[in-house]
């Protein structure tokens, strides 16, 4: 039981950043285009000194420049941008 146990706790860190990139990169791709290239470029995923390290940290920016920008999208239209963010520049996971 205990090494169960164990092993389950093991894995947790797995699923949760796992569950960060739950989306469609496609309807993400649609919510970039149309709402994120009116402030920059694709430069800001490419450059060398990058401040996203991590799923996590993804989804916090994109919560961040939500936040700043008063742009309102539902949960599953941000993990369909942070998945289209990670899967075309990121490639965190």
């Amino acid at each position: 039981m205990l090494k169960v146990l164990a092993s389950l706790l093991c894995l947790l860190p797995l699923v949760s950043e796992a569950s960060v990139l739950l989306g469609d990169a496609a309807k993400g791709k649609v919510i970039h285009e149309k709402q994120c290239t009116a402030c920059h470029d694709s430069n800001v995923y490419t450059r060398t000194n990058r401040r996203v390290k991590t799923s996590e940290g993804l989804k916090s920016q994109v919560n961040g420049c939500l936040r700043q920008t008063g742009i309102k999208l539902k949960d599953a239209e941000i993990d369909d941008l942070v998945k289209y963010l990670n899967d075309t520049y990121y490639k965190l996971d």
